[in-house]
């Protein structure tokens, strides 16, 4: 197994209490407190706009024109594609691009985003994948699960829209790339530098569960 794929195993404890945990799940069976899908819906959609930012801080670190065009088009998903999910269920909850533009982060929100941007600012491009990689990767994972473990429940549900999106080889593939890519860039690295890479990558995860944690409770703070 290549090094970027083995990366789930290191983080199997935390991202499997993602998938476990009541915001996902209550998603599969369609039974989630909507007020707390809104909750998420606006602190998602303010989290991918600073998740975009760190991809354009990948563009710069680039020196090849093939990941320059892989994180712009990477970049270009999130903010056409993935986001479009978001305002149209947005706009099912009568969320007005206004109160969007002006809803304020939670403080755990804050702390990832500004996490990642560290390191897009800061470090190397090895540091910046493995700090945004867990994001569409435990998302994809996430989705295809919950399509598969509530079959037979999805017709009706709510949230069918958002768990065959992130479901999707269309979404898979936006992030495919990823893989070879970190793969690459660790190849020549010295043990105690992929340990680094690895650390990153768990914290990553972990921040992910704390997303989904500030969602259920709707906690903008401690």
């Amino acid at each position: 197994m290549s090094f970027s794929r083995g990366l789930k195993a290191k983080a199997t404890r935390v991202w499997e209490d993602g998938y476990n945990h009541p915001f996902v799940q209550e998603l599969g069976k369609g039974i989630l407190d909507k007020e707390k899908f809104k909750f998420y819906l606006l602190q998602d959609y303010l989290y991918l706009l600073q998740y975009a930012k760190v991809f354009a801080t990948a563009v710069l670190k680039s020196d090849t024109e093939e990941y320059m065009a892989n994180f712009s088009k990477t970049q270009h998903y999130i903010l056409a594609g993935e986001m479009n999910v978001h305002r149209e269920y947005m706009k099912g909850f009568g969320i007005t691009p206004q109160e969007a533009q002006t809803a304020k982060p939670s403080i755990y929100n804050r702390s990832y985003t500004a996490n990642m941007l560290s390191y897009g600012l800061t470090d190397g491009l090895a540091e910046v994948l493995a700090a945004v990689f867990p994001c569409a990767w435990t998302y994809s994972d996430y989705g295809k699960r919950l399509k598969a473990q509530y079959a037979d429940k999805l017709e009706g549900n709510f949230y069918k829209t958002w768990i065959e999106n992130y479901a999707s080889d269309e979404f898979s593939d936006s992030f495919e790339w990823l893989y070879d890519a970190l793969d690459s860039l660790v190849a020549n690295m010295s043990d105690t530098q992929r340990k680094k890479i690895e650390e990153i990558f768990i914290s990553s995860v972990e921040f992910e569960y704390l997303f989904w944690d500030m969602a259920y409770k709707q906690q903008m703070s401690y």
